[in-house]
C-alpha cells in the first residue's frame, strides 16, 4: 500500500502510484478467490462468507478501474457488467462471478498493467524478410 506521509510518494508519477493500488487491489481480490475455492471444495459453512468478500473485492477493484471500463467497452456491455457487479443479491451464479473477474483481469491486461508477455518474437531467420517489408 502506498504511504501518503512519506515525502517520495509524491515525488513518484500519479499514475504509477495508482497503478500498484489497482494491482494491490488485484492482488486481495486473486486471494479472496483462493480463499472461496478452498471453501467450495471442503463445503465448508465459510463459502458464502468467502463468497461475499470476493465479490466485495472486486467492487472495490471495478470501482478503481470504473472511468477506463466505461471508455473501453461497448454501452451494453458496460452496462451489463455494471449492474452485475453492483448487485448485492447473495444468489449470483458463481458462473457470472468467474466471468466478471476475467472481463476485469482481460481489461487489466488491455492496459499494459498485467501483461507479462510483452516482448515480440522475433525469428532470426526471417531478417531479410521483414528488412524488406518495412522498406530497408
Amino acid at each position: 500500500m502506498v504511504d501518503f506521509n512519506s515525502d517520495g510518494a509524491f515525488a513518484t508519477n500519479r499514475s504509477h502510484i495508482l497503478e500498484l493500488v489497482i494491482l494491490g487491489r488485484r492482488d486481495e481480490l486473486i486471494n479472496a478467490f483462493q480463499s472461496w475455492r478452498e471453501n467450495m471444495m471442503l463445503e465448508n459453512s465459510k463459502e458464502l462468507t468467502s463468497k461475499f468478500k470476493l465479490r466485495s473485492c472486486m467492487f472495490a477493484l471495478y470501482l478503481e478501474l470504473e472511468p477506463s471500463l466505461k471508455r473501453r467497452w461497448d454501452a451494453s456491455v458496460y452496462n451489463k457488467f455494471r449492474d452485475s457487479i453492483i448487485s448485492i443479491k447473495s444468489d449470483l451464479d458463481n458462473d457470472v462471478i468467474l466471468e466478471m473477474f476475467f472481463k476485469l483481469n482481460n481489461a487489466l491486461d488491455e492496459m499494459n498493467l498485467i501483461k507479462i508477455d510483452k516482448v515480440k518474437t522475433y525469428d532470426s531467420r526471417k531478417v531479410e524478410g521483414e528488412n524488406e517489408a518495412k522498406g530497408l
